[in-house]
């Protein structure tokens, strides 16, 4: 397949609205050959993500790498151009209209071929490998249409702005293959790549997708509710939903986004290694402060992401983390995701022991407690709300671990409300010179358009508010004096204290802003219902 049917097919689907999104995907995908191997690498250029989020790699490719590589090949001026347009991809297409060299044997770009120079860029380290991976840019643009430029840079910096994410592909692979969305979407829940997931679809191997030792599977996923009692209660602390995997002495340790963080928590890796069971479990990642006293307080979410994020692991940290184990989903290689809870609490209490006291070192269950009536759970609830829980996770004695679908059986109990929604404007800071967005106007989803929900400016630290800045700065749609409207590409979670609707207005109170994530979509959004159901 030709690099440029899929530039095209990036460019069409980015410009249509989301019902029509599948159905362009689908054409495309239908396109390739039974037989052919291309499935895998055209579904992951469609997605941007080249290879799978837990293997560590990193392009390590900036705008400035970019700038420079374009540099060699157009005779354009790439500061005013930049100056003109926040989007590289844009900055490239512009560029590769006026080449200053062309190449001499000038053919058709292939799609296999632009994934693996890409691929390639990744393995890339060491003394003199800027100089490599420029020459390796520089050849794709040298060879690449303007359209095609554009699609190259967008997809170097992971930032395809198609509006097409998992939900769109899944569908879309459903109808070119006449296979079952159900039985796609469970086996990407269990192995969380849809390029491998693609070519085992076409070949009709879906079945032989299984638990596999050191892949994260997808987090199982819970829905806010009222306690059901009598019921079985587990306090949730801030911190990071993190998936174990102990292997022999090796230990993987994964967040949400099935990013492998092992590399900065040795402490815990090495004190794991010394387990004697093979597991793999679903916890939550928290920290104490070292405060010298002896009640340490917990961390709060956005203090351990800058703990796993730290440029120098071995500087020694005022942050002790620790893993507090909610659930078991393998043991011994073996998936017991099908087993009753409590048969799996079992097994979990059998590896790890009693729960510890708190603050605990190493790895522990989760205290659990059944409580009878309603008057307990709340009782509960402000007392571990004083211990410095945030929630309580409620689990249903016989229900399963289904990875990558919401239980309907084990709920999560709050005092707040929790909120995704996605940025749509922004409003300058004081020195309007500088134009930092300081707040931001968040939406909820409703079907496929977006309703506004309020402003929202508090929670993030400095150091958070400029790097969601960068990330809006590429976003920005049409900016005037008060802010700027972006495209809805970044998602906040919020706490809020409540919500009310005047007429036809929402207004969210006391919105909290607790962690961001760049490159989301529309799936990634709260319901309009979520808030509804506040309001009610």
């Amino acid at each position: 397949m030709r690099y440029s049917r899929i530039a095209q097919a990036l460019q069409e689907i980015s410009q249509v609205p989301r019902s029509r999104k599948v159905d362009l995907a689908a054409g495309l995908l239908s396109e390739i050959e039974p037989a052919s191997d291309i499935l895998c690498p055209v579904v992951r250029l469609l997605l941007g993500e080249l290879w799978p989020p837990w293997e560590g790699r990193e392009m390590g490719i900036g705008p400035e790498a970019l700038m420079t590589a374009l540099a060699e090949v157009s005779d354009q001026d790439l500061p005013s151009l930049r100056e003109r347009c926040s989007d590289m991809g844009m900055v490239a297409e512009a560029a590769l209209g006026h080449k200053g060299q062309h190449s001499l044997f000038r053919e058709p770009l292939e799609a296999l071929s632009v994934y693996e120079r890409l691929r390639r860029i990744s393995t890339m380290s060491g003394k003199e490998s800027e100089q490599r991976k420029n020459a390796l840019l520089r050849g794709l643009f040298l060879e690449a249409t303007p359209l095609e430029g554009k699609y190259i840079a967008r997809t170097a910096l992971r930032n395809m702005q198609a509006g097409i994410g998992h939900t769109t592909i899944i569908v879309a692979l459903s109808h070119s293959l006449h296979c079952d969305q159900e039985k796609i979407r469970s086996a990407y829940s269990r192995m969380p790549d849809l390029g491998r997931i693609a070519g085992m679809a076409q070949s009709q191997k879906l079945e032989r997708v299984a638990f596999l030792p050191k892949v994260p599977t997808r987090f199982m996923l819970f829905h806010r509710s009222d306690p059901l009692v009598p019921g079985c209660f587990l306090p949730k602390y801030p911190g990071l939903r993190v998936q174990v995997h102990k292997i022999k002495k090796e230990v993987l340790i994964f967040t949400s986004q099935l990013r492998n963080i092992t590399f900065a928590l040795n402490g815990i890796s090495r004190q794991l290694g010394e387990i004697e069971s093979d597991f793999v479990a679903d916890a939550d990642l928290i920290g104490y402060h070292d405060s010298g006293i002896k009640r340490k307080d917990i961390c709060s979410q956005a203090e351990m992401l800058r703990y796993i994020n730290r440029r120098r692991l071995s500087r020694k940290s005022a942050i002790h983390p620790s893993l507090l184990a909610y659930d078991l989903i393998a043991l011994q290689g073996e998936d017991i995701c099908s087993m009753p809870y409590q048969d799996r609490r079992k097994r979990l209490l059998s590896i790890l022991g009693e729960p510890k006291a708190m603050p605990f070192q190493g790895i522990s269950p989760a205290q659990e407690d059944v409580l009878m009536d309603k008057d307990a759970v709340d009782e509960y609830l402000c007392r571990a709300g004083i211990a410095g829980a945030r929630a309580l996770l409620e689990r249903d004695l016989q229900a399963p671990y289904r990875p990558g679908i919401v239980s309907e059986r084990d709920f999560i109990i709050r005092a707040e409300h929790d909120l995704t929604a996605l940025i749509v404007r922004t409003s300058w800071g004081r020195d309007k010179k500088e134009k930092l967005p300081t707040r931001y106007y968040v939406a909820l989803k409703r079907g496929e358009e977006l309703v506004p929900v309020g402003w929202v400016w508090r929670g993030l630290p400095k150091i958070d508010q400029l790097t969601l800045s960068n990330g809006l700065r590429s976003l920005v749609i049409d900016e005037d004096e008060s802010g700027a409207d972006v495209n809805a590409q970044v998602v906040l979670n919020l706490k809020i204290r409540g919500a009310h609707k005047s007429k036809a207005k929402y207004i969210i109170l006391e919105p909290v802003i607790k962690g961001f994530r760049l490159n989301a979509s529309l799936d990634d959004a709260d319901d309009l219902e979520c808030l509804e159901k506040i309001c009610r």
